[in-house]
C-alpha cells in the first residue's frame, strides 16, 4: 500500500486522492529520457536549479524568488472596428424558433475526423418541431429531421451522447425526446412522450456527464435522462427552472458547492444526480444563471420569475430580490462582466425592457425599452466583439436584434431584418465559419411586418471582431461545460473561478490581453529510504511568470512513471496567491509503501500538466510540468 504524507512551508494547503489509476493504459519499457532504466544514478547533466542540499531525507527548505516575466504574456489589447454586417441568411428552416446552437457536425476537409479543422455548423428548431442543421459558413441545409418533436420545441443541444467520437444532435418537445447524428440527421432514438416537469414548449435541452463516468447525461428541467438511450433516470420534486407559469423547463448544471459533483440547478432546488433534492428553498421556481458574486469558492443562483429577479447563495439563501423589476414576465438572465470593472454583472429582458443590474445588490446600471409582448422571457448573450475589455449584449426581441453597449446601454445595433413570436430564444456567438472572428447567430419566424424565417449570421465587415470559440452548444451554455469537439468534460472546470460569466463567450473577459504562465520546478528527490524501507521525498516549488496574479486555487500533483505507466500518486492544492512575477516557497511530498515499485522517473505538474488548459488560462500552457530525469528507488 502507497501511503503519502503532504507537508509545506506557511501555505494553506490541502491533500487530494492519495493514488489515482495510471493516466496511460499500457506500462512503458523505459521513458525515451531514460534509455537506460537500469541507470540508478542521476543524469550527469545537473537539474536545473537544484541548490546544493545535504545527504539526507531530513526536511528541506527552497525559498521563492522573484521570476523574470514573460513578455509573450503580456499583449496590447487589439482593438477592433464596429462595422456589422449581414454574411448570410438561410430562409431554412422556415419559422426557426429555437436559440441557434453551434459545434463541428462534418467531415469538411475530407481527413475522416470531425474536429476543430472542419467548419462549424448551426442547429435550430422550426415552429412545427423538425430541426435543421446548416453549414456555418454558408447557411446551405445539411439535413432536417424527419419526425417532429411537436410544436414550438426545446433549444437542441450538441453533444457526444452515444461515445462515436462525433458530435451528437439531441431535440426535444411533446413529442419526446430524440438524438440524431449529427454528420447525418439519422436518429438514433426517440422516446414516445416527454415526461419531465413543465410542458416543454420553449424549454431547452442540456447535457453534462453528472456522475464523471464517460457517459453522458441529457437534462431537461428537473429530469435527468440516459444519453444513450433516452431513458429517464431521476427526476426532481421541485423546480424546473422555468420562468413560465406552464412552460420552457430549462434546469442546468453546476457544481454549485463545489463537493465535485454536478448538481441539477433549478429555481428553487438543487438535485443530485439521483433527483434527490439537496435542499430546497420554498421559493418560486424560475429561469436560472449561475456566477460567483462574493468571496467564496461556491456558486450563487441568480432566478428570474414573473417580472422578479433574484439571487440566492449556494445553499438556497436569498441575497437579495427585485419584484416587478421587468413587469410581469422575465427571461433568462446572462452574467457578465458588462462594464469591465472586473464585477459580475446580471443581464434579463421582460416584456418591453432589457435591463442590466449589479450582480452585488441587484440595482439597475441601465435600461432599454424593447418590444416583445408575444412571450416576454427572451435571452440574451454577451461577447466582447472589439477585445476593448467592454462587452457588448446581443438580444433579439419581436421585430429587431439589438446590440448594446454593456456599459452604458448604449444602442450599438439594430438590425431588423428579423421578425420573431419570440419563445425563450436568444443570438448565440460563435465563430460559426471558422475565420478566427466571431459572428453573430439569430434565428427568425414570421411574424408582423416585415416577415422573416429562417438563420440570419452577422459578422464584422473588417474581421476585426475578437476570436469566438467553435461551439455553442446548449440554451444554458458556459464556457466549460463543453469542450471544442462537442465532448462533454467528466469533470468539468468550474466556470466562475475562471471566466465567472453564463450565456457569455468571453474566453478573456476582464483580463485586457494580460495573462498568467504558471511554471512548476522539481528541486529535490530524496530516495535514500526507498529501497529497503519504501520511502520517497519530493520537494517542489510553483510560480507565475506571467503578468496576470492569480488568486484562486492551484493543484499540484505527482506523477510517478513506472512499469505500468504513470501514475497520479498525490496532489497539494495552493491556495495562497500566486503574484506575477513570483515563485512561492517550496512545497514537499512525502511517500512510504514504495518498497516494490519500479519507478523510472519523477514529476511535478500544475494546472493538469503540459498541453492542457486545465483551470486557467495561460499564455504558455506546454511549461506545467518539471521531471527529475531517472530512476529512483533502486
Amino acid at each position: 500500500m502507497l501511503l503519502v504524507l503532504l507537508s509545506c512551508s506557511d501555505y494553506d494547503l490541502k491533500g487530494k486522492d492519495d493514488v489515482t489509476d495510471p493516466v496511460r493504459d499500457s506500462g512503458v519499457d523505459c521513458p525515451p529520457s531514460i534509455p537506460n532504466c537500469e541507470d540508478s544514478g542521476h543524469s550527469d547533466e545537473p537539474h536545473d536549479s537544484i541548490p546544493e542540499v545535504p545527504d539526507s531525507c531530513e526536511e528541506q527548505y527552497f525559498p521563492g524568488q522573484v521570476l523574470a516575466q514573460v513578455e509573450e504574456c503580456f499583449n496590447e489589447p487589439i482593438i477592433g472596428t464596429w462595422t456589422p454586417q449581414i454574411e448570410w441568411t438561410s430562409s431554412a428552416p422556415g419559422g426557426a424558433y429555437t436559440t441557434p446552437v453551434v459545434g463541428n457536425l462534418t467531415d469538411d476537409n475530407g481527413d475522416g475526423r470531425v474536429d476543430q479543422d472542419d467548419t462549424p455548423d448551426v442547429v435550430v428548431g422550426n415552429t412545427s418541431g423538425t430541426y435543421w442543421a446548416l453549414s456555418g459558413d454558408t447557411g446551405a441545409t445539411l439535413w432536417s429531421t424527419s419526425n417532429s418533436m411537436g410544436s414550438e420545441p426545446m433549444t437542441a443541444a450538441i453533444a457526444d451522447v452515444d461515445g462515436d467520437g462525433k458530435a451528437d444532435v439531441i431535440g426535444a418537445g411533446a413529442s419526446g425526446i430524440a438524438a440524431w447524428s449529427g454528420a447525418t440527421g439519422a436518429l438514433i432514438w426517440q422516446t414516445s412522450a416527454y415526461t419531465g416537469g413543465n410542458s416543454p414548449q420553449c424549454g431547452a435541452v442540456g447535457v453534462a456527464d453528472m456522475s464523471g463516468d464517460g457517459d453522458i447525461e441529457i437534462i431537461i428541467g428537473n429530469a435527468i435522462y440516459d444519453g444513450a438511450t433516452g431513458s429517464k433516470l431521476a427526476q426532481g420534486a421541485y423546480g424546473s427552472g422555468a420562468g413560465h407559469t406552464w412552460a420552457a423547463p430549462m434546469g442546468v448544471t453546476a457544481d454549485i458547492d463545489q463537493d465535485g459533483d454536478l448538481e441539477v440547478v433549478v429555481g428553487n432546488a438543487i438535485y443530485d444526480e439521483a433527483g434527490a433534492a439537496e435542499w430546497t428553498n420554498g421559493q418560486s421556481d424560475g429561469f436560472v444563471a449561475v456566477g460567483n458574486f462574493d468571496s467564496d469558492p461556491y456558486g450563487e443562483i441568480v432566478v428570474a420569475y414573473a417580472g422578479t429577479l433574484r439571487l440566492q447563495d449556494h445553499d438556497g439563501t436569498v441575497l437579495w430580490s427585485k419584484p416587478g423589476l421587468t413587469g410581469s414576465t422575465i427571461g433568462p438572465p446572462t452574467v457578465a462582466d458588462f462594464d469591465g470593472d472586473g464585477e459580475p454583472e446580471i443581464g434579463v429582458a421582460g416584456n418591453n425592457v432589457y435591463i442590466v443590474v449589479e450582480g452585488a445588490d441587484g440595482s439597475t446600471i441601465w435600461s432599454n425599452v424593447v418590444q416583445d409582448q408575444s412571450s416576454g422571457f427572451t435571452g440574451s448573450a454577451v461577447f466582447d466583439f472589439e477585445g476593448d475589455g467592454a462587452a457588448e449584449v446581443v438580444y433579439a426581441d419581436e421585430v429587431n436584434v439589438w446590440v448594446f453597449d454593456g456599459a452604458t446601454g448604449a444602442t450599438k445595433m439594430k438590425e431588423s431584418q428579423h421578425s420573431s413570436a419570440t419563445c425563450s430564444e436568444y443570438p448565440s456567438i460563435a465563430d460559426v465559419d471558422k475565420d478566427g472572428h466571431a459572428e453573430i447567430i439569430y434565428s427568425s419566424s414570421p411574424y408582423g411586418s416585415p416577415s422573416v424565417s429562417g438563420v440570419t449570421v452577422i459578422g464584422d465587415a473588417d474581421n476585426s471582431w475578437a476570436a469566438g470559440r467553435p461551439i455553442w452548444n446548449q440554451h444554458g451554455y458556459s464556457i466549460t461545460n463543453i469542450d471544442d469537439d462537442g465532448s462533454v468534460p467528466a469533470a468539468p472546470d468550474t466556470n466562475w473561478l475562471t471566466y465567472n460569466n453564463f450565456r457569455s463567450g468571453d474566453i478573456l473577459a476582464g483580463q485586457g490581453g494580460v495573462l498568467a504562465d504558471l511554471v512548476v520546478s522539481l528541486d529535490h528527490v530524496c530516495d535514500i529510504e526507498c529501497a529497503e524501507d519504501g520511502k520517497l521525498w519530493v520537494w517542489g516549488r510553483v510560480g507565475n511568470q506571467g503578468f496576470l496574479d492569480i488568486t484562486e486555487p492551484v493543484d499540484v500533483t505527482l506523477h510517478l512513471v513506472t512499469n505500468e505507466g504513470e501514475k497520479q500518486v498525490a496532489t497539494q492544492t495552493i491556495t495562497h496567491p500566486l503574484p506575477a512575477g513570483e515563485m512561492l516557497d517550496s512545497v514537499s511530498f512525502e511517500l512510504s509503501g514504495l518498497e516494490d515499485w519500479i519507478i523510472y522517473d519523477v514529476t511535478l505538474k500544475v494546472d493538469g500538466g503540459n498541453g492542457l488548459e486545465g483551470s486557467f488560462i495561460e499564455c504558455d500552457e506546454t511549461n506545467n510540468e518539471d521531471s527529475w530525469g531517472t530512476s529512483v528507488c533502486q
